[in-house]
């Protein structure tokens, strides 16, 4: 599933959409001791216009974020799609529909089992039908040739209990305290998924999507436990491996310069192929050419090579994880943040055995903390009066 694909599931997850339907939703609350409160199967039509707001909402921020943040696809391993596991649950329910309570319950038992969650949480899954029309050459529809996209989509949101402290009782004609508390359903996801993802127009039964709220700290039981799928790094895990792997290859040899050359490199790659359908990802051969042409040796070039190839094993990360938009310095409580276009104003230099940071202040005026700085010499204090 492509940034392309995506795009067009997006662009039609709306209320007012006449080619997506929503046709059915189930919903549960489970609690903190994962015990099943209560559950409904429900035609998306039956539903009140105010709910059926909330819950397109929901959904539809499952779909939302950058492709290999928020949103990873994941293939399922073979072995999954042996009877109970994860991809057969979800291909079964996806053939039945929802309203199958005995298919339903088997996924939603297997969900309740295997997946960690500190809050209690409400699970919704929605049974949608896209209908996908064929195009020509010129990207034009075919209004006479189409094929429905049926597909899953599920969303895990927090239960919280809330107490509001003093309220108005209209009753009592008084201010008085609240004496029970509200379990609210958040109306934003921490987690989600797509079954099948939306391939080439198509759906792929082989593969999956997961939602992250916090790309940055994804549900590893979900991806691992509750879909059967082998976790790959989250963004961010990216960054601090690519980092880590230059480090001990390059050693002494990762100074200010080069780091700084590797970074907008990087970003200048994944700013080319920003548009094109799949995430730019960086190879093992491509690390090896940044760092020659920053400066780096041969042989420190190629041992970050072959440290990548033993790191990646061929899952290549993506470019935009690699970068930052600004290069940042800190030491002991000190935090310089420089922008990409101003890194060649920086010089770090060792000065009788001493180390320093040398920045090169070409324009006349210099701000501390909104104070303009002065380079003259401090005023001699003077002697009190007498």
């Amino acid at each position: 599933m492509n940034k392309k694909d995506l795009a067009e599931l997006k662009k039609h997850f709306l209320p007012a959409d006449d080619l997506m339907v929503i046709k059915r939703v189930y919903s549960t609350f489970i609690d903190s001791e994962k015990t099943l409160r209560c559950e409904s199967i429900r035609s998306f039509a039956e539903i009140p216009e105010e709910e059926m707001s909330v819950l397109y909402t929901t959904f539809a921020k499952v779909l939302k974020g950058t492709l290999g943040k928020a949103l990873v696809e994941y293939e399922f391993p073979n072995e999954v799609y042996e009877e109970d596991q994860p991809q057969n649950l979800l291909w079964q329910m996806l053939e039945k529909g929802v309203d199958d309570e005995e298919q339903t319950a088997k996924f939603v038992a297997h969900v309740k089992e295997k997946m960690e969650y500190t809050l209690p949480y409400a699970l919704f899954i929605a049974q949608c039908t896209y209908n996908v029309f064929e195009k020509n050459k010129f990207g034009e529809k075919n209004k006479y040739d189409s094929r429905d996209f049926n597909f899953l989509i599920g969303a895990v949101c927090p239960v919280e209990s809330r107490v509001d402290g003093l309220i108005y009782d209209e009753e009592e004609n008084n201010i008085i305290r609240k004496t029970h508390f509200d379990r609210v359903v958040a109306d934003a996801p921490t987690d989600g998924f797509l079954f099948p993802t939306f391939t080439g127009r198509g759906p792929d039964v082989n593969h999956v999507m997961y939602f992250a709220k916090k790309a940055k700290d994804p549900n590893v039981s979900i991806i691992e436990d509750v879909l059967g799928c082998h976790f790959t790094l989250s963004a961010d895990e990216e960054k601090e491996t690519f980092r880590a792997i230059l480090d001990k290859a390059c050693g002494e040899e990762l100074n200010l310069n080069v780091i700084a050359s590797v970074n907008e490199k990087i970003a200048d790659y994944a700013k080319t192929f920003a548009t094109e359908p799949e995430p730019p990802v960086v190879s093992d051969i491509f690390v090896r050419d940044v760092l020659l042409d920053s400066g780096v040796t041969q042989e420190k070039a190629e041992a970050a090579q072959k440290l990548y190839q033993e790191n990646t094993e061929g899952n290549y990360f993506i470019a935009s994880n690699l970068t930052d938009s600004k290069t940042t310095l800190t030491s002991n409580g000190v935090t310089v943040s420089i922008s990409g276009d101003a890194t060649d104003k920086i010089m770090a230099k060792e000065i009788d055995g001493k180390r320093y940071l040398m920045i090169s202040l070409e324009d006349p005026e210099v701000k501390v903390n909104g104070y303009q700085l002065n380079f003259g010499k401090p005023a001699e204090p003077q002697a009190a009066a007498e």
